[in-house]
């Protein structure tokens, strides 16, 4: 049956059985998949979603197994879907305050069981923090991101594997000025390596300012005193311009500065999926310490690469330091609604349940961790920045089409949307589906963050999800194409993360590059991803 005329007869049953779904606890009811075990099959269902799954409730209270035809599939809300449902003014006042990951799945043709009552439409709290004025973005004068066909020297690693080990001695090697973009940076161990690499050196650095990783050391605000306490003039510092940063005066990037890279004396650029905290870069060498392999379970999958070139180095570093001028003349000061904290219905309670929900998907462990390698040579690389004209939805575009033979897809999540102004995002998801039907080896692995709903919104996008599974602890963004070329990079697959928000990333083509990566990537699908995921 087709996936819209499939919703269409569902949502029609819906409505005309709302009566028999009004049962204590029932929260909302819209058009599905039924799952099995967290897994979407391809039997359309009405999903039902409550505020406590149990067995042990009596048959007068129970949900019908089936109306008009259609199984009745009933999912637990999460704390956000808790929210989401009985609170949607609520939820839309923060929003967008909650990291892209946690978002819940959206689904227009959702209805409660029960009628919500009207609320504000922002609570005041939200309201103190949300405005900012809005900068256009425009890009650094005088440099492109043109493909550079060259002689590169390039290191290839990943975490947690060899993560930190190559990241220090890249830092160690500073001879006078780092300059940096990040997301998040709340490792004490990253902050002392830097504070001790740039010994009598410069450090320029924007820094987003996110809510607090679960595993954090210290702060971001922490990480700011700590470098301008050790470094003093030597440090020019901006929080960057997104538009829930606390510290920003006015916004360019809708939600995330979510760049990771770091570029040293303009010859040598570290690029990464991972930020400087303690999952995604943790201070473990189970190459060296086989011990080290119990911490690495719970650590992040993230790939990195260090490139050696005089001339695209500076072309980073050039977007880098227009990033971090134009931040300077925004920053907001310490009375600015802006810089208030954030509402308690979006701090930190909220987010770490999430975080710890997440946790009920289990880790598995690795049998074999990958050593660092360097590759030398003639190359071609794409730098890869968004939101610079399209570049990186368009080139990623290009990198999927062209797979003839295999497509291996590592990322955090994908997220569709349904927004026209996001057609380019929703080009780039449909072009994965039609490799798959084209007959190439397409295979997905996302994170505990792509859950049920979004693998329904995935199946009904064309998506066959025989080929993808779940990793826990996925925080990588990578593609392999042919073994021949390889896309390493920061953007997640939301419509922000591919076209608006602050990222980088590249496309090398390298068949033994591609062919490192890939080697990591069949390790992952075999020995750590599954086909199971959480239910909201």
């Amino acid at each position: 049956m087709n996936s819209a005329v499939a919703d269409s007869e569902i949502a029609a049953v819906i409505a005309e059985h709302l009566g028999e779904l009004r049962k204590r606890g029932v929260l909302s009811a819209r058009p599905g998949y039924q799952a099995v075990g967290g897994w979407p099959t391809r039997k359309p269902a009405i999903v039902v979603t409550v505020e406590h799954k149990s067995d042990q409730i009596p048959p007068g209270e129970r949900l019908p197994e089936t109306l008009g035809g259609f199984a009745v599939d009933v999912r637990e809300a999460s704390p956000l879907k808790l929210l989401e449902v009985t609170d949607p003014a609520r939820y839309e006042a923060v929003v967008g305050l909650i990291p892209p990951e946690l978002q819940v799945a959206r689904f227009p043709d959702e209805l409660p069981v029960e009628p919500v009552e009207p609320a504000p439409a922002v609570l005041p709290a939200a309201a103190a923090r949300r405005p900012k004025p809005k900068l256009p973005y425009a890009p650094p004068a005088g440099v492109d991101l043109r493909p550079v066909e060259d002689d590169f020297t390039i290191t290839c690693h990943a975490s947690p594997d060899a993560g930190w080990p190559t990241l220090s001695a890249f830092l160690a090697g500073t001879e006078q000025r780092l300059t940096v973009g990040l997301y998040d940076f709340t490792s004490e161990h990253v902050l002392t390596a830097v504070e001790s690499a740039l010994d009598g050196k410069r450090l320029d650095l924007v820094l987003d300012h996110p809510a607090p990783n679960p595993t954090a050391d210290q702060t971001d605000e922490d990480t700011k005193t700590a470098l301008a306490h050790r470094l003093g003039k030597r440090l020019h510092f901006a929080w960057a311009l997104e538009g829930s940063d606390p510290f920003a005066g006015a916004a360019i990037f809708p939600n995330a500065y979510h760049i990771k890279v770091a570029v040293r004396d303009k010859k040598a650029f570290w690029l990464s999926s991972g930020n400087w905290n303690n999952s995604n870069q943790p201070a473990i060498d189970p190459i060296a310490n086989p011990d080290d392999a119990k911490e690495a379970i719970t650590s992040d999958r993230d790939w990195h690469v260090i490139v050696e070139h005089d001339g695209l180095a500076e072309t980073v570093s050039a977007y880098l330091e227009n990033d971090l001028l134009v931040a300077l003349a925004h920053q907001a000061s310490d009375d600015s609604p802006a810089a208030q904290p954030l509402p308690a219905f979006a701090g930190p309670t909220l987010l770490e349940t999430a975080a710890l929900e997440a946790e009920g998907l289990a880790p598995a462990s690795f049998a074999k961790f990958f050593r660092p390698r360097t590759f030398r040579g003639r190359m071609r690389i794409r730098p890869l920045l968004t939101p610079d004209a399209g570049i990186y939805s368009s080139a990623v575009l290009d990198l999927v089409r062209s797979a003839k033979q295999s497509l291996y897809i590592q990322t955090q999540y994908a997220h569709p949307s349904s927004h026209p102004e996001d057609q380019a995002f929703t080009d780039l998801l449909a072009a994965v589906a039609e490799r798959q039907s084209a007959g190439v080896d397409v295979r997905v692995i996302f994170s505990q963050w792509e859950t049920t709903p979004y693998l329904e919104k995935l199946q009904a996008a064309g998506f066959d999800l025989a080929q993808v599974r779940i990793q826990r602890g996925v925080h990588n963004k990578g593609i392999v194409r042919d073994g021949k070329a390889v896309l390493i990079s920061s953007q997640n697959w939301s419509a922000d993360g591919v076209l608006r928000n602050r990222d980088a990333g590249v496309i090398i083509e390298h068949r033994g590059i591609a062919r490192y990566f890939q080697q990591i990537f069949s390790h992952d699908w075999t020995n750590l991803a599954r086909q199971t995921a959480l239910e909201s």
